[in-house]
């Protein structure tokens, strides 16, 4: 099983308030609540105390993210992962992860079918791969 297929299963079955809550100490609240598209960072927290939950999309958007996220954690600290995230990269026309997952307001295969500019989670789970295989 491919580091991504692990962090993909792992992204799956976990409850939501333990993605938020693992992204919030990995990456903050405002880098999770920026990639995923919310305004106020509070929320995350919100979302990781299982005080709220989000609504569906926004769900899978904290679900897309952790599985990147996880994928980076398999070979990367998560301070390199935090850069990654927000650091340019030639994969993606260096442009940075989070704001490529920030404007992701598509479906990802609608998205990625759509266009060949790469764009989007799919991409960015993808650039994320050949990063840690790069380590």
């Amino acid at each position: 099983m491919t580091a991504r297929e692990r962090a993909h299963r792992e992204a799956v079955r976990a409850e939501i308030s333990a993605i938020a809550g693992r992204l919030q100490d990995v990456l903050g609240q405002r880098i999770t609540a920026y990639a995923i598209g919310i305004s106020d960072p509070r929320t995350i927290g919100r979302y990781g105390r299982g005080e709220q939950r989000p609504q569906p999309p926004t769900a899978q958007r904290l679900r897309q993210l952790y599985e990147i996220v996880q994928v980076l954690l398999a070979r990367e600290t998560a301070e390199t992962v935090r850069a990654w995230l927000l650091g340019s990269h030639p994969l993606l026309e260096n442009r940075a992860p989070v704001e490529l997952l920030h404007e992701d307001d598509h479906p990802p295969v609608e998205r990625t079918a759509v266009t060949d500019v790469p764009t989007g989670y799919v991409s960015v789970v993808s650039a994320a791969e050949e990063f840690v295989k790069g380590a």
